[in-house]
C-alpha cells in the first residue's frame, strides 16, 4: 500500500533535529601524502610521487604516449625524450632549470608561448607546483619507472617503539616523521560496531555488545586475544560467515557490473544470479583470491571444467547486451568485448586500458596494439550481438547452462523414468480397443447421417491463368508457373440433396516442390478465403450462396495464428497456413454449411478457394474436394471450433478503486481486429495481440499490478448452443459473448480452476468471446476450459469423418514422413477413441498429463546462469581504426597478449609451445608472483573495504593519472603478504584488523588535522557513511524484519508504483514492476532485483551505482532527498514500528526503551542529553497522536509486517515509531566510526 499523508507535529523539534545532524567527528575526504613540495623543503623531490602527476595532467595529453595526438614531436614522458636535442634546445636541462624549454614555458606570461595554452582549458601550473618541477630539474631531473609497473619487493618493517605489529610500524614512522603520534583505541562499543559493520555489514546485537565488552574490558584482560577470537568467530561461525559472504560480494557486484537486466533497449530480465551466488560462496569458504580469479576470467577453458567454474566465468557476461531491432551483430560483439576488457582492466590491473581502443592510451603507456592483444582474450565468446525479444523475464541469455540442485537432479530423473515408462504402456492399443473402434467407425455414418456422395467435375478455372489437370483420384494438379496470388473456382456436380459437410484436401505430388502440397518454393500454402455457391442443375437461375459456420483441419502452423478459421477473414496477412515447407504432409479441411443445401434434378457446388496473402506463390497445388451429408445428429455432434487467444493490455490503473467500472474499449468489439486500437490511460494505444503461450485448462499468468487484462477468442459453434464452461481469475472478471455481458465477479483471488461454472450463449457460427480480468494487485492470471459433454467428438475423433480412402494415413499401419509434425488421421481417431472410450487410457493420459506438468513445471523452475563459452574456431582480431567495428585494420592483425610495458616479465600471458594464448593464459600471468598489479591492486581495494579510501586513493587506476601511494611500502609489504599466504583474503583481513591502525579512535585532533587535513596519514580511524545496502540492512535487522537465506533469486521489496513503466518500453518484460510479498520485502539489499534503467530508488539516493558499467568505488553526497527516505519510505516506516514494538516487548519505562533502541541502532547508550532530547520528542508525539488518532491509525498501518501481539494502542506505538525514525536517521545510525 503507499504511504499515507502523515502531518508531522506543528512545532518542530529543535533539539532532535540537532541531534539528527550532529556528528562527533570529520568526515573523510580523498588526498595524497605531504609531498616534497608541501612538508619540508629538505625533502627531495621525487619524480613518480611529485612530478609525474603534474605533467600527466597538464602535459601528456599532447606531449605523452600517444603518438596520434603527440605535439611538436615532443614526448615528456620518457627521459630520453625530453632531454634530447632540438631545435631551440632540449626541453629539460638536467641539473638547470633556467636552460630548460620546459621551466619558460610553464613560467612566461607570453600567451604564445605558455603553457599549458589556454586552449586546452589547463589550469597554469601554480607556484607551488611550478617550484616543485623547478626543484626536480636541479635535482637532475631523474626519471624513475612508475612504482605500479615495477614487481613489489618485501620491505622489512620498520622497528618503531611500542608499535610490533607491521601494519602499525609503517604507519607509526610516518607519523612520527612529521611530529605526530597515532590516536588512541576506540571505545569497546563502538569498536565491536565497526567490526560487525565492516565483516558482516549489520551491527551488533545488545547481547553481542554485552558480551563483548564483559571479555574486552574486564581487569587483566588479554585484549588482543579476545580481539582475535571475535574475527575469527565472524569469519567461521554461523550465522556470521554467511553474513561476511554477503559483505564482501556487495562490493563486488559493483566491480562486476551486476544487474538482472539487460540494460540496452528494453533492459530485458535476464538470469544471472547463479554466478552471484557463486562469489557469495567463494567469500563464505575464503576461495584463495587467486583461483578467485582465474575462475571468473577463465572457468570455462579449465581442463575438466565444473559447473561451479563454468558458472564463475559468468563474471564476463555480466555487461549490458541489446535486443534492439536493426541493431548490428558485429558492433555489438566489439562492444561486448570492449567492455570485458575495460572491466578485466579495472577489476583486476587497476588500469584503465579502455583508453586505448581508439588511439593509444594519452597518458599510460598502453598502445593501441596493446589493447586489442587484450581485446584477443576476450573475442571468441559464442554469442549474439543482437538478443531476441522474448516475454519471458528469467531467460539466461545464451550462452547458458542449467544449474540445478541435488534435489531437482533427483527429481528430473524420476519424472522422466515415470513418464517413460507410461509411454510405453500408452504405445500399443489393446486388441480390444482396435476391435471396439472398428465397430465403432462402421456404425459412425449411420449414427451421423454421414454419407459421402459422388461428384464429377464440371469446371476448374483460375484468375491468374492457372491450368489444372484432373487425375484418376478426383484431384486436380495446378501446373505453370506459380502466380504470386491466385483464386481458384472449382465446379461439381452431384445429384444428391440435403448436403452439409465440405472437404478440402491439400495433397502431395511428386511434380511439386519435395512433394509437399505448396506451390511456393518452400513447398508452403496458404488459404485466405473459402467460399462456397449452389446452383440448380435444373433451373440454372436458381442459387444460393451457401455460409459455413464451422471449420475444422487436421494440423496448421504453430508460428502464428493460421489456424482453419483464418480462411474464413479473408485477410491477406493471414489464412489457413498448412506448414508444407517444415513438414510436406498432406492436409484435410471439413467445412459445415449452415444449413443443408442441394436441389432435386442435380446441384452444381462453385467452391473458390483464395490465395491472396501478402506471401507469393503459396496457393495449394493439387487439390481434391468431397461433398457429404451429415444429419442433426452429427451436427450436434461436432465439437466447438477454437480460435487461440489474443490479448488487449494491460491497461494499468493508478488505484483500485473504481476497477471494475472502468471501460477501455475490449468491453464492446466483436471484431478481434489486430489492427484496433484502444486508449490506455498511459503509454500507446493497446491492440489484440495473437497469445501463442495462452492455453486452455490451465491457469495462465497475466502481469501484475492494478490493472485490466483482456483475453479473447473466437468460438465457432455448429448450432445454437448452450455450452458451460470453467473458469478462474485473479482478481475478478467479466465475461462477454458478442459483445453482452454474461457473468461477472468482484471477488478478490487468486486464479485457480474451476472457481466459476458459467453457461455461454452461443449462435451458429462465429462468436467473441471477451475475458475482462480485472486485477487490484499483486498477481494476476485466468483459467479458461469449455466443458462439452461426452456425446460430442474429440477433436481427434473427427477425422473420423473424413472420406475413406481420401487420405491413406487414415490406416493404423500407416509410416508417416520423418518430418512430419502432426499425428497421422489413423493415430489422430485412434487416440482420441482410446481418449474417450477407454477408462483406463484416459486415466494413463491424465496421469501423463501430470507428469509432463510437473516436468515442465520443474524445468522452469531449474536456475540458468550466463556463461562464457568459447567459439571453436577463434575470430581474427585487427586493430579497430578509431575504435569502430567496421573499421578492422587488415594491415595490423593481433594474437592475444598482455600489454607490451610488461614484455620483460617472466609470465607472458602466452601459452606454451607457440599455441593461441587463453584467458587461461591471461589469468596465469596475472596471479604469478612476479605480476605488479594484481596483488596492489586486491590488497588496495580491501584495505578500501575497511577504511573507506584506499592506500591508493584511486583504487581504479593506478597508471600514471592515479595517486601516489600514501604509505608504499605498506603497500608492498602487504602485497607480497598476500601472495606468499597463498592469497588467503581472510588471512589479509585479520592481519589489517589486528593492528591498532585499525583499532584507533575515530576523533580527529585538531593539531592532525591541520597537517592532514584529509587523514591520508591514518593518525584516526576514517568515519564515514554507511553505503546504501547497510543502511537498509541495518534497519531491518534493528527491528527484527531482516530476512536471512543465503542465495537464490532476486526480489522485489518495497519501492514507489510506476517507477518502471515511466521509463520502460512499451513491450519490455521489465515494464511492469511486481512487488514481492512475505519474507521477499525483509531479505537483504544484495538480493534486490537490479533494473539497470530503474536501480531501486531508495538505494540510488544513498549512491549506489544504476551496474552499466564497472564501478570501483561509489561517490558519496550528501542531500535533503537522503534523509527524506529515512523518514518517509514505505521500507524504512515499516521497520521504525517494529523496531519500536519489538523494544516496547523487551525494556520497561521510557527511558530503558530508548537506551535499548538508541544502543541497538547506534552501538553505545545515549548520552543524558541525547536522552533528554529523545524524551522530549517522545511526549510531543504521544500529544500529537492521541489527538489524532485517524493519523496514528494510518502511520501504524504502514507496511505489510504485521502488529505485534500485545502492541501498545496505535497512539502510543506511533509515538514511538517517530522515535524510532528519529534513531534510524541518526548521524550515528548510518555512520561508522
Amino acid at each position: 500500500m503507499g504511504l499515507p499523508s502523515l502531518p508531522r507535529p506543528e512545532r518542530p523539534i529543535a533539539a532532535l533535529a540537532l541531534l539528527l545532524l550532529a556528528g562527533t567527528g570529520a568526515s573523510l575526504a580523498l588526498a595524497g601524502a605531504p609531498t616534497g613540495g608541501d612538508a619540508d623543503p629538505r625533502v627531495p623531490v621525487r619524480y613518480s610521487r611529485d612530478v609525474r602527476p603534474l605533467l600527466s595532467d597538464r602535459c601528456f595529453l599532447c606531449h605523452g604516449p600517444d603518438e596520434a595526438a603527440r605535439a611538436a614531436d615532443l614526448r615528456l614522458d620518457t627521459h630520453a625524450f625530453a632531454t634530447a636535442e632540438r631545435d631551440g634546445g632540449p626541453a629539460i636541462v638536467p641539473g638547470d632549470a633556467e636552460a630548460s624549454e620546459l621551466w619558460y614555458r610553464i613560467t612566461t606570461d607570453d600567451a604564445e608561448d605558455a603553457m599549458p595554452p589556454k586552449r586546452s582549458h589547463r589550469e597554469r601550473f601554480s607556484a607551488q607546483e611550478r617550484e616543485l618541477i623547478r626543484r626536480w630539474i636541479d635535482d637532475g631531473a631523474q626519471y624513475e619507472e612508475h612504482w605500479a609497473f615495477v614487481p613489489p619487493v618485501r620491505p622489512t618493517p620498520p622497528t618503531v617503539a611500542d608499535f610490533e605489529h607491521p601494519v602499525d610500524a609503517f604507519v607509526a614512522r610516518h607519523l612520527g616523521e612529521l611530529g605526530l603520534a597515532p590516536s588512541p583505541e576506540e571505545r569497546s562499543d563502538l569498536l565491536l560496531r565497526r567490526l560487525f559493520l565492516d565483516l558482516t555489514g549489520l551491527p551488533p546485537t545488545p547481547a553481542e555488545l554485552d558480551a563483548f565488552q564483559a571479555d574486552y574490558d574486564a581487569p587483566g584482560s588479554d585484549r588482543d586475544a579476545v580481539w582475535l577470537a571475535w574475527i575469527d568467530r565472524l569469519f567461521g561461525e554461523e550465522p556470521y560467515r554467511s553474513r561476511y559472504a554477503e559483505r564482501m560480494t556487495a562490493p563486488w557486484l559493483d566491480q562486476a557490473r551486476y544487474a538482472d537486466t539487460s540494460g540496452i533497449h528494453m533492459d530485458a530480465g535476464r538470469q544471472i544470479w547463479p554466478w552471484r551466488d557463486w562469489v557469495l560462496a567463494a567469500f563464505r569458504d575464503n576461495m584463495p583470491f587467486d583461483r578467485f580469479l582465474t575462475e571468473q576470467l577463465a572457468g570455462d577453458l579449465l581442463p575438466d571444467a565444473t559447473v561451479d567454474q563454468l558458472v564463475a566465468s559468468g563474471f564476463n557476461r555480466n555487461h549490458v547486451t541489446t535486443d534492439e531491432g536493426g541493431a548490428i551483430d558485429e558492433e555489438y560483439l566489439v562492444e561486448y568485448a570492449v567492455d570485458r576488457v575495460d572491466t578485466t582492466g579495472q577489476v583486476f590491473l587497476g588500469l584503465t586500458v579502455g583508453c586505448a581502443r581508439c588511439h593509444d592510451h594519452k597518458f599510460d603507456p598502453i598502445t593501441q596494439e596493446d589493447f586489442y592483444r587484450f581485446f584477443s582474450y576476450f573475442n571468441s565468446n559464442e554469442e549474439p550481438g543482437l538478443y531476441s525479444q522474448v516475454p519471458n523475464p528469467n531467460r539466461a541469455l545464451e550462452p547458458f547452462i542449467e544449474v540445478p540442485s541435488a534435489e531437482q537432479v533427483r527429481a528430473r530423473e524420476e519424472l522422466a523414468s515415470d513418464l517413460a515408462a507410461l509411454r510405453a504402456e500408452l504405445g500399443e492399443p489393446s486388441e480390444q480397443d482396435r476391435a471396439a473402434l472398428a465397430q465403432w467407425r462402421s456404425a459412425l455414418p449411420g449414427d451421423l447421417g454421414l454419407q459421402w456422395v459422388s461428384t464429377t467435375l464440371v469446371d476448374a478455372s483460375s484468375s491468374a491463368g492457372t491450368t489444372f489437370v484432373e487425375l484418376d483420384d478426383g484431384s486436380l494438379r495446378a501446373e505453370g508457373p506459380a502466380p504470386a496470388t491466385d483464386v481458384h473456382r472449382i465446379t461439381l456436380r452431384t445429384d444428391a440433396t440435403d448436403l452439409r459437410l465440405l472437404q478440402l484436401d491439400a495433397l502431395g505430388d511428386a511434380l511439386l516442390e519435395n512433394g509437399a502440397p505448396g506451390r511456393a518454393d518452400n513447398g508452403n500454402a496458404v488459404l485466405t478465403s473459402i467460399r462456397v455457391e449452389a446452383r440448380s442443375v435444373a433451373d440454372p437461375s436458381v442459387s444460393e450462396p451457401v455460409e459455413l459456420t464451422w471449420a475444422w483441419a487436421d494440423y496448421a502452423q504453430t508460428n502464428d495464428d493460421y489456424g482453419v478459421l483464418r480462411a474464413f477473414d479473408q485477410r491477406h496477412n493471414t489464412g489457413w497456413a498448412i506448414a508444407g515447407h517444415t513438414d510436406g504432409s498432406e492436409r484435410t479441411a471439413l467445412f459445415l454449411a449452415d444449413h443443408p443445401f442441394g436441389y432435386e434434378g442435380g446441384t452444381e457446388v462453385t467452391v473458390t478457394l483464395g490465395y491472396e496473402s501478402i506471401w507469393n506463390g503459396h496457393s495449394f497445388g493439387r487439390t481434391r474436394l468431397g461433398l457429404a451429408t451429415l444429419g442433426e445428429a452429427g451436427v450436434a455432434d461436432l465439437p466447438l471450433a477454437q480460435g487461440p487467444w489474443y490479448q488487449a493490455g494491460p491497461f494499468e490503473l493508478p488505484t483500485a478503486t473504481g476497477a471494475y467500472q472502468r471501460v477501455f474499449g475490449p468491453e464492446s468489439d466483436t471484431s478481434l481486429d489486430p489492427m484496433l486500437e484502444f486508449e490506455a490511460l498511459e503509454g500507446s494505444p493497446r491492440r489484440w495481440t495473437y497469445r501463442s503461450d495462452f492455453a486452455d485448462g490451465v491457469v495462465t499468468s497475466l502481469a501484475g499490478g492494478v490493472n485490466v487484462h483482456y483475453v479473447a477468442k473466437e468460438i465457432w459453434s455448429p448450432e445454437d448452443r448452450s455450452v458451460e464452461v470453467s473458469l478462474g481469475s485473479d482478481d475478478g472478471f467479466t465475461i462477454l459473448v458478442n459483445g453482452v455481458q454474461v457473468a461477472a465477479s468482484e471477488l478478490p483471488r487468486g486464479a485457480a480452476a474451476d472457481q466459476n461454472r458459467v453457461t455461454l450463449p452461443l449462435r451458429a457460427g462465429r462468436n467473441a468471446l471477451v475475458f475482462k480480468v480485472i486485477n487490484t494487485g499483486g498477481a494476476a492470471g485466468f483459467y479458461f476450459s469449455a466443458l462439452e459433454g461426452d456425446e460430442v467428438l474429440g477433436q481427434g475423433l473427427v477425422a473420423a469423418l473424413v472420406e475413406p480412402g481420401a487420405r491413406a494415413d487414415a490406416a493404423p499401419d500407416y509410416v508417416p514422413r520423418e518430418t512430419a509434425a502432426a499425428p497421422t488421421l489413423g493415430a489422430s481417431i485412434l487416440h482420441g477413441f482410446r481418449l474417450t472410450r477407454s477408462p483406463d487410457y484416459a486415466a494413463r493420459l491424465a496421469r501423463e498429463a501430470e507428469l509432463v506438468a510437473a516436468t515442465e513445471e520443474l524445468e522452469a523452475s531449474i536456475p540458468r546462469t550466463m556463461v562464457m563459452r568459447e567459439r571453436m574456431e577463434p575470430r581474427q582480431t585487427f586493430v579497430l581504426s578509431r575504435g569502430e567495428y567496421d573499421k578492422a585494420d587488415p594491415e595490423r592483425p593481433v594474437e592475444p597478449g598482455i600489454p607490451s610495458l610488461f614484455a620483460g616479465l617472466a609470465t607472458q600471458g602466452e601459452a606454451a609451445g607457440g599455441e593461441r594464448a587463453t584467458r587461461v593464459d591471461l589469468a596465469r600471468w596475472m596471479t604469478s608472483p612476479d605480476n605488479p598489479l594484481v596483488a596492489r591492486v586486491a590488497v588496495n581495494r580491501y584495505w578500501q573495504l575497511l577504511f573507506g579510501t584506499g592506500l591508493v586513493a584511486t583504487s581504479g587506476d593506478f597508471g600514471f593519472q592515479g595517486s601516489w601511494p600514501t604509505h608504499p611500502q605498506l603497500l608492498d609489504w602487504l602485497a607480497t603478504e598476500f601472495v606468499e599466504s597463498g592469497w588467503d583474503v581472510q588471512g589479509l583481513l585479520r592481519t589489517v584488523l589486528t593492528s591498532a591502525t585499525y583499532r584507533q579512535s575515530s576523533r580527529v585532533r585538531p593539531e592532525v588535522a591541520a597537517i592532514d587535513p584529509d587523514g591520508a596519514l591514518l593518525a584516526s580511524y576514517p568515519r564515514r557513511r554507511l553505503e546504501a545496502e547497510a543502511i537498509r540492512d541495518l534497519a531491518l535487522y534493528t527491528s527484527g524484519l531482516l530476512v536471512e537465506e543465503l542465495g537464490g533469486p532476486s526480489v522485489k521489496p518495497y519501492q514507489p508504483p510506476g517507477l518502471w513503466q515511466e521509463i520502460a518500453m512499451l513491450g519490455s518484460n521489465t515494464r511492469l514492476f511486481e512487488r514481492g510479498t512475505g519474507e521477499d520485502l525483509w531479505r537483504r539489499s544484495l538480493y534486490t532485483y537490479w533494473k539497470r534503467a530503474a536501480p531501486p530508488p531508495a538505494m540510488l539516493t544513498f549512491d549506489a551505482p544504476t551496474r552499466e558499467s564497472c564501478v570501483i568505488k561509489r561517490g558519496v553526497t550528501n542531500t535533503p532527498l537522503q534523509a527524506l527516505v529515512l523518514w518517509n519510505d514505505e521500507q524504512y516506516v515499516e521497520a521504525a514500528r517494529k523496531l519500536a514494538e519489538r523494544s516496547l516487548a523487551e525494556a520497561e519505562g521510557d527511558a530503558a526503551v530508548l537506551t535499548l533502541m538508541f544502543r541497538r541502532c547506534t552501538g553505545r547508550a545515549p548520552e543524558r542529553a541525547e536522552l533528554a532530547i529523545l524524551t522530549a520528542a517522545l511526549d510531543d508525539h504521544r500529544a500529537r497522536y492521541a489527538a489524532a488518532p485517524e493519523d496514528a491509525a494510518a502511520l501504524v498501518a504502514v507496511g505489510e509486517a504485521m502488529l505485534a501481539e500485545g502492541a501498545p494502542d496505535p497512539a502510543e506505538l506511533a509515538a514511538w515509531t517517530l522515535v524510532a525514525s528519529a534513531i534510524l536517521n541518526l548521524h550515528a545510525t548510518i555512520t561508522q566510526g
